[in-house]
């Protein structure tokens, strides 16, 4: 596959870290949202110590909790000569190193317990939101790296000196900088020989949504029934109705009954109903909902994961999907989470028991639960994703363990 690097940039001038007399501070607003999302949590008596440099292991553990990536469980493979399996950060190595955030060096050492420079730690960011094609298009590391912080505002307002052993306060401004700054992602085009690999900002503008590592982590939604209902009918008078998308749902779906129908916008567009139908009696149940630790195993690979349960159904974080090399974007203004994998697209709505296929099929296909909002996260019924991408769902009896086949 060739790789493209269609992006319009901005010509990046700069190629040192931004210097400043004074180096910005970590504000409370700003510790207090690091906390609230476990990022940074401080030493046992609940110290930040923000003077204080900080490690490649801490730095990895704090770019995975970041970017909520799912860490591996009962691995005993050694990516690298000096981590252990028995390290108290190997997880977090693993998962970062598996995802192309950390390399090691030369002799196939991390480095684990040495302090982590300025550069090295923007270039771990640069990774995480997707922007590594980027930076190796203006030169790769360090100047690179640098320059893409730069251009996309993790590093604005910091006195980072190259070659220096990077300060909590600045590792912490920067990942907070990173938690709502747009991704980029890697997306194909054309077939055969003519496939080329294009990169896309996930900005929310001209019709691309809108996706952070930050995801729906940490944020305020607005469940109430005006709110979901002004949203779906939004989202659903997107796709006037054409003939024959109801019965082809009700036809490949016999066993599950939903209502259905078509309603019409204020300018009397017929669309497709986007009901399905509101879960309205789930409003009245959410906040019981607690989410239960659990080991995900999707081919021969173990995660650490969480779920809820609601009317005898398993819920699972959205981004889960990942875990099966799905494409997911959350887009925090129409609250739909897309989830992709080939051919196979699907938009899930909060509080609707229902999903959108992709444009080329249409219709819409039921779900017996509907997703919701589960401590700020989107929680999506697993079975009925699952069966949509191939896989079984199953769970054993003590409900610690869910395994994908």
């Amino acid at each position: 596959m060739k790789k493209i690097f269609a992006i319009l940039l901005i010509t990046i001038q700069i190629f040192t870290i931004s210097a400043y007399a004074d180096t910005m501070q970590l504000t409370d607003i700003q510790k207090e949202e690091l906390y609230k999302l476990e990022i940074m949590v401080g030493d046992e008596n609940g110290n930040l110590r923000l003077e204080d440099n900080i490690t490649r292991t801490e730095a990895a553990k704090m770019i995975c909790v970041a970017g909520n990536i799912s860490l591996p469980l009962d691995l005993e493979e050694n990516l690298f000569n000096d981590v252990s399996a028995e390290h108290w950060g190997y997880k977090y190595i693993y998962a970062a190193k598996k995802h192309g955030i950390v390399n090691g060096d030369g002799n196939g050492n991390f480095n684990p317990e040495s302090n982590i420079t300025n550069e090295e730690i923007v270039k771990m960011i640069v990774c995480l939101l997707g922007y590594g094609e980027m930076a190796e298009q203006q030169s790769g590391y360090p100047a690179g790296y640098t320059a893409a912080a730069s251009r996309i505002g993790i590093t604005k307002n910091l006195n980072l000196k190259t070659k220096t052993p990077a300060t909590r306060n600045d590792v912490a401004i920067m990942i907070f900088n990173a938690l709502d700054t747009p991704i980029m992602v890697e997306k194909s085009e054309g077939e055969g020989e003519n496939e080329n690999a294009v990169y896309v900002i996930l900005d929310g503008k001209n019709g691309i949504p809108f996706a952070s590592i930050r995801g729906t982590r940490g944020m305020t939604w607005d469940t109430s029934l005006k709110n979901i209902d002004r949203l779906a009918q939004a989202f659903a008078s997107q796709y006037p109705y054409k003939e024959g998308d109801a019965e082809k749902s009700f036809t490949l779906y016999p066993n599950i009954v939903y209502s259905s129908g078509m309603e019409k916008t204020a300018d009397g567009v017929e669309y497709e109903c986007p009901a399905i139908y509101d879960d309205r009696h789930a409003y009245d149940l959410v906040n019981s909902m607690a989410v239960v630790p659990a080991k995900l195993v999707v081919d021969d690979s173990s995660y650490e994961i969480e779920y809820a349960v609601f009317n005898s159904k398993v819920l699972v974080p959205y981004d889960i999907f990942k875990l099966i090399e799905c494409d997911v974007i959350f887009d925090k203004n129409t609250y739909v989470a897309t989830i992709s994998k080939n051919d196979t697209i699907l938009e899930i709505i909060p509080n609707i028991i229902g999903m959108r296929k992709n444009q080329a099929e249409g219709y819409w296909v039921p779900l017996e639960i509907c997703a919701r909002f589960v401590n700020d996260s989107l929680y999506l019924p697993l079975d009925a994703l699952a069966k949509e991408f191939g896989y079984v769902a199953e769970m054993n009896t003590d409900g610690d363990v869910i395994t994908l086949k």
